[in-house]
């Protein structure tokens, strides 16, 4: 089973660097690790609605207005990463228009929208690197080493090769979940269940 150890190791052999065995380690390789690893796995995550990242959730009414264009506030989900879209209750079929804001006087991000008993289909933060699928785990350990690549070895031609290969690598990934996410989505009504 892959983990975080294994997926910095795998950016680092990209740049030609020796491996770590911990992510607390005390040398420079496992600091900057450490350091890019989460902010480019959510990017990474963000590019496409990849399967195995996939959710769909009731939302949480926080207030409703019915006097206003966008008559219903709802809670934003908190491992959301990226707001695919929002339905009603019993119509995954037919998405509706929503806006999502920063509330102030709450000091949240919230989703307004036009229905009642909202649902909302995203991309997630997964935590747990054993759920990522095989060619998101190469696509984000390049991207991973393309951050790591000018601090760790100097090399600016470098990180353009990395990069390059990143985006051949991002783009097999997505044609094959696209696959997978049409017989998910076509498959089957239980994906729209709670996940």
């Amino acid at each position: 089973m892959i983990s975080k150890i294994d997926i910095c190791n795998m950016a680092l052999a990209h740049l030609g660097q020796e491996p770590i065995s911990s992510i607390k380690q005390d040398n420079e390789r496992a600091r900057r690790c450490d350091l890019f690893y989460e902010p480019v796995k959510r990017e990474v995550l963000r590019t496409h609605n990849w399967a195995f990242a996939a959710s769909v959730s009731t939302l949480a009414l926080l207030q409703q207005n019915k006097a206003s264009d966008w008559p219903y506030m709802y809670a934003y989900p908190q491992d959301c990463l990226f707001l695919r879209r929002v339905f009603g209750a019993g119509n995954h079929h037919q998405a509706c228009e929503f806006k999502e804001l920063y509330q102030n006087d709450i000091h949240a991000k919230v989703i307004y929208c036009g229905i009642d008993q909202a649902r909302a289909e995203y991309t997630r933060d997964v935590t747990d690197e054993g759920g990522f699928d095989p060619a998101f785990v190469k696509a984000f350990s390049l991207a991973l080493a393309a951050d790591l690549a000018v601090t760790l070895t100097g090399d600016v031609a470098l990180t353009q090769r990395i990069l390059q290969k990143y985006t051949l690598v991002l783009d097999e990934a997505r044609r094959c979940n696209m696959t997978e996410n049409f017989e998910l989505h076509h498959g089957s009504s239980a994906f729209w269940e709670e996940r």
